[in-house]
């Protein structure tokens, strides 16, 4: 059966519509510090979870995702609140702040958010940092890890994870190309 693309566009711009709608409706959620911002799960029942995860995708990578703009103020809110203690999940240390995951021990950063701040960085100083602090913190392994304790990068979850070697090697080459952009390379 042939597939009739004017109704395929128009179903799925009526399913796009839907879920914008529900997002607004129910993800929109007043956050600790009092502000509106965005919910990381909901249930359409009211109940909301007020937090980030270090995959992609998470309210972090919105911007990155194409999904909002990253100067839009209910993500820089949203933005605010997952880069903050306020999110169970994101950790202060000596070494490295960042996010990181229900999936791996407390207090590990994920570098897949930590390059992920980067990528949605609006400043090249702010994307080089984050650059460079991912290149600080591998342990001395030279390779990015599943997550890395906040004040010791030579503990780590998973010797070797590609996923996080390949969001680094996404915001290398973000740097360059706006180095480029810029008339510095």
């Amino acid at each position: 059966m042939p597939v009739d693309e004017r109704l395929l566009a128009k179903r799925t711009q009526t399913l796009v519509a839907a879920i914008e709608q529900g997002v607004m409706t129910y993800a929109l959620q007043t956050l600790p510090s009092g502000e509106q911002g965005l919910a990381y799960e909901v249930d359409g029942l009211g109940h909301a979870r007020l937090m980030d995860d270090a995959n992609v995708p998470s309210l972090l990578s919105l911007p990155f995702l194409g999904a909002i703009a990253a100067d839009d103020p209910l993500y820089l809110t949203t933005k605010a609140f997952v880069l903050s203690p306020q999110n169970p999940y994101y950790y202060e240390g000596k070494m490295l702040s960042g996010i990181g995951s229900e999936h791996t021990p407390p207090e590990y950063v994920w570098p897949i958010a930590v390059a992920m701040e980067g990528l949605v960085a609006t400043t090249a100083a702010d994307k080089m940092a984050k650059l460079l602090l991912l290149v600080a913190t591998t342990g001395g392994t030279g390779q990015c890890h599943e997550g890395v304790q906040k004040d010791d990068p030579t503990q780590y979850t998973r010797t070797w994870f590609s996923w996080a070697n390949m969001t680094f090697c996404q915001l290398a080459l973000d740097v360059i190309q706006q180095q480029e952009q810029e008339g510095l390379r």
